[in-house]
């Protein structure tokens, strides 16, 4: 074959460049070009083998439809004699690829699959290729038409058969094995063959997540439950941003339905329902269909057929996709002349799950705190006292409420003002304006001016708070009123309204001054909740004034008498404060410690603010285990109290600590769970900055197509959002990931954007950091001009007069010179490479400044000067520690060949 001219290098260039492309369509579109440009310029040998590259493409891009068409070219072209031998084992390897796809599209005659297997047999055997994948796909086929005595005979003739060159991998095959036994309902055989190979290497991208989601139900039929909800986690975390994958994601629906989570299903149905209409294959697209009509089925059945899902119902949308399935079935059936993919389908959608509910991951859903209810009154007046009594003590009243409306369904008088007060929806502010208003006139006409002036005197907070600057004045005459009408606990509360609303002002002088004022009247009142709650209100003042000690003194009163009330939701509020106040003296131990033990009785949102506070605190504190449980714990109350956008948003939370622990699975885990419930909620930036630690625990699980896709996405984001700084961080991660992937150009790019977004953030110790590691990736990319403009981009950056500089300004003269001495530029490498080695030692980085020792002898060397070179290598030799024994090796070879 003669040499490429320079357009057709230019081409197998292009060429090889695709192939280190993610599987996909940016991959496929580039191959693609390379096809047409090689029929257009080409040699036959590259149209042959872009052909040859564009079929695996299509197939493991999720296209495969496409790939017969280059496959029966690529055949033609060989069995003409005129291909080049090199590919002939890919094309070979091909014909598994054709005979799997055919019984995926229902147009395809079976003839035809079958007349593809004869030829793979016969070329097959013509090559002396073992008949191990021959019988493997011949089994696949008679299992997909419901010939169970031929599939099982060819399984019997597949395992007898020795693998060969054009066997599956290790994972693949026994995967393959695994499906049939799956199908034949041998669920402990299954797992019996897959258990060898799950402690192995995998070689290929496909696993271990294939095996894995093949042994899903098998694990459940054998009670293996620990071991299938870890397959679920491990294996979904691959596939899910993978459109190729429609099917096996539509084994983790069936699995999620099966096992008690259809909500967990529900949110895979969501997030994937519009990968259905670009299915990869019409079997693809009915196996999904039927799986999320089943979940659907389950969730509707739980009594939620009403709930929003893909813009329409989950009843709507089960009945549709039934239909989906049911008519894409009927077409393999009629292709098939067999009933067995129907009955199949059918059996699918009317399943009932294998067990009542197994857990998956995260906290366990807690247990709700039992609320101890005092024995309740015979008549409304003494319940309506009650509910008023357990308000005050932050306790809820609604049990109490709902049976005085059972034994008072029209109230009238105090016990309408009372009912109309208790049921003000205070976050509409106009509704609970003209119920309060109802409630002031019913009190008025039961002659209780007290409680008159009191409803009124809410109604105008509720007003302050809505922004009515004329409000203040209001309750400052409210507050005479009842001071007038004698009833001291009445006039406190009233001092206590007109405190918040010169508070909510921000005006705290006057606060403090009414707070002072309220003194006198709740003391006389002699209620030990009312003095709790205005010690609270007086250390929250002092506190906004800056007075933290004092305010941590009176938030320890404050609590005391909450706990004298018989009130441990109040009081465990109030140590929150406390903690808070001792967070704000910048002391965390304390703070840490003042957590401990906190107990908010039935305030679950307390509880949970209180375990995140905890959280964030041992974050910073270094304690990563105390994080983890403090935060598992704030999810576990958050989702007990009805909210589950909080607690996806502290699942991002316990994220971060599992990384911290080094347990990305776990970490990883957190944010997937909380993905749906922040993307339905539109919570983009906690949805983001999830994401960005999904990425890191994809990297850390070696998974860093993903983490690189994922930060991209992030980055994205937060330069939308104008928050360079973050849009910094992501961009530079992403570049670490490539640069890990030996993407040395993208690296570069990235980590020279990064340094923008720094700039921008007036970071410039990141800064300067992202622009010296463009200098070495544009080096290892094979682009000197780029890596010298990098590098005076670096060292610019590092003339600026900042001490904070000092570290990344000796590693940029180090990074420099090492630059420098790779273009066999010892001249100007010298120089840098002293002031790094200065510079560094400086800053008691003795190491470090060894190496740039060592990089100095070597440059004397490459100068000549060799007296100079030993004198300094042999220094260096003798500040190295002992265990430095690469270094040591390096220097003993630069003495070696340093002339005598």
């Amino acid at each position: 074959m003669s040499a490429p001219t320079a357009d057709e290098q230019v081409l197998w260039d292009r060429l090889w460049s695709a192939q280190q492309l993610p599987r996909g369509r940016a991959h496929i579109a580039a191959v693609e070009t390379v096809v047409r440009d090689a029929d257009a310029h080409g040699s036959p040998a590259l149209r042959y083998a872009a052909r040859i590259f564009v079929t695996s493409a299509y197939q493991q891009g999720g296209e495969p439809a496409k790939a017969f068409v280059p496959f029966a070219w690529c055949l033609a072209v060989h069995d003409r004699g005129e291909a080049d031998p090199h590919w002939d084992s890919n094309l070979y390897w091909y014909f598994k690829f054709m005979a799997g796809s055919m019984t995926r599209f229902p147009e395809m005659p079976l003839e035809r699959t079958h007349a593809v297997l004869d030829d793979m047999e016969r070329r097959y055997r013509l090559a002396g290729y073992s008949m191990n994948p021959v019988h493997q796909y011949r089994a696949t086929l008679a299992r997909h038409v419901g010939d169970r005595e031929t599939a099982a005979e060819q399984y019997r003739l597949w395992s007898a058969s020795p693998r060969g060159e054009m066997s599956d991998c290790v994972g693949c095959e026994p995967t393959a094995k695994v499906r049939h036994l799956t199908a034949m309902g041998r669920y402990a055989e299954a797992v019996e063959v897959a258990e060898p190979v799950l402690g192995g290497e995998f070689t290929c991208v496909e696993q271990p997540q294939d095996i894995l989601t093949s042994l899903l139900l098998p694990y459940v039929h054998i009670g293996r439950f620990d071991d299938a909800a870890r397959a679920h986690r491990q294996a979904y975390r691959a596939i899910r941003h993978d459109r190729a994958q429609l099917r096996e994601v539509a084994s983790h629906v069936e699995f999620c339905a099966l096992t008690g989570n259809h909500a967990r299903g529900l949110d895979l149905v969501e997030r994937h329902l519009p990968w259905l209409d670009d299915a990869p294959t019409p079997y693809a697209e009915m196996e999904f269909a039927a799986v999320a009509a089943l979940n659907l089925r389950l969730v509707a059945a739980a009594g939620h057929g009403d709930a929003p899902v893909g813009g329409t119902t989950v009843a709507a949308l089960r009945d549709e996709l039934t239909a989906r399935a049911l008519a894409l079935v009927a077409r393999f059936d009629t292709r098939n002349g067999t009933s067995a993919q129907g009955d199949r389908i059918r059996a699918l959608l009317a399943a009932e799950p294998l067990v009542e509910h197994l857990p998956l991951s995260g906290p366990v859903a807690p247990v709700p705190v039992p609320v101890a209810l005092p024995a309740l009154p015979a008549t409304a007046g003494e319940l309506a006292e009650l509910a008023e009594r357990e308000f005050l003590l932050g306790r809820p009243a609604e049990a109490i409420w709902a049976e005085f409306d059972a034994l008072c369904p029209e109230p009238t008088g105090e016990l309408l003002a009372l009912r109309l007060m208790a049921a003000a929806d205070h976050d509409d502010p106009e509704a609970a304006s003209r119920d309060l208003g109802r409630a002031a006139e019913a009190a008025e006409e039961a002659g209780n001016a007290v409680l008159a002036e009191s409803a009124r005197g809410i109604r105008l907070l509720v007003l302050a708070r809505a922004g009515d600057e004329t409000a203040g004045v209001a309750l400052e005459a409210s507050a005479s009123r009842l001071a007038e009408l004698g009833d001291t606990e009445a006039h406190s509360f009233a001092l206590l309204r007109l405190a918040t609303a010169h508070f909510i002002r921000e005006d705290l002088d006057t606060t403090r001054e009414v707070l002072d004022r309220a003194e006198g009247p709740v003391r006389a009142s002699g209620s030990p909740a009312l003095a709790a709650l205005w010690l609270e209100r007086r250390a929250v003042v002092l506190a906004n004034h800056g007075d933290l000690p004092a305010a941590i003194d009176l938030a320890g009163e404050s609590v005391a008498r909450y706990t004298e009330a018989g009130s441990p939701e109040r009081a465990a509020r109030v140590r929150l404060l406390g903690a808070r106040f001792r967070h704000g003296l910048g002391d965390l131990e304390a703070a840490f410690a003042a957590t401990t033990g906190i107990d908010a009785g039935t305030d679950l949102l307390v509880r949970a603010q209180a375990s995140r506070f905890r959280g964030n605190l041992a974050g910073r504190l270094g304690r990563p285990e105390d994080a983890v449980t403090a935060f598992r714990s704030a999810v576990a109350d958050l989702t007990a109290a009805g909210l589950p956008v909080d607690a996806a948003v502290v699942r991002v939370d316990v994220a971060m600590a599992y990384l911290d622990l080094g347990r990305p699975e776990e970490a990883a885990e957190a944010v997937e769970d909380a993905e749906p419930v922040l993307e339905r909620a539109g919570a983009e930036r906690e949805l983001t900055q999830g994401r960005f630690m999904l990425g890191r625990a994809y990297r850390e699980l070696g998974r860093p197509e993903q983490a690189v896709t994922l930060f991209g996405t992030v980055a994205e984001y937060f330069t939308g959002a104008e928050d360079p700084a973050a849009a910094g961080e992501a961009t530079e991660t992403q570049a670490d990931v490539l640069d890990e992937l030996d993407r040395d150009a993208e690296a570069a790019a990235g980590y020279a954007q990064a340094a923008e977004y720094f700039k921008a953030a007036g970071l410039t110790t990141s800064e300067l950091r992202t622009l010296r590691r463009a200098v070495l990736s544009w080096l290892w990319a094979d682009d000197s001009g780029k890596a010298l403009e990098a590098l005076t981009a670096a060292e610019t950056a590092a003339a600026v007069d900042d001490p904070d500089l000092a570290w990344e300004r000796a590693l940029t003269s180090y990074d420099g010179a090492r630059l420098l001495a790779n273009l066999n530029r010892p001249e100007d490498a010298y120089p840098r490479a002293t002031a790094a080695a200065t510079d560094l030692r400086t800053l008691g980085a003795e190491l470090p400044a060894l190496a740039a020792d060592v990089l100095c002898g070597r440059l004397l060397r490459d100068l000549g000067k060799f007296a100079e070179a030993r004198e300094t290598l042999t220094t260096a030799a003798t500040g190295l520690p002992e265990d430095s024994e690469r270094q040591r090796a390096e220097i003993e070879g630069l003495l070696a060949e340093l002339p005598e």
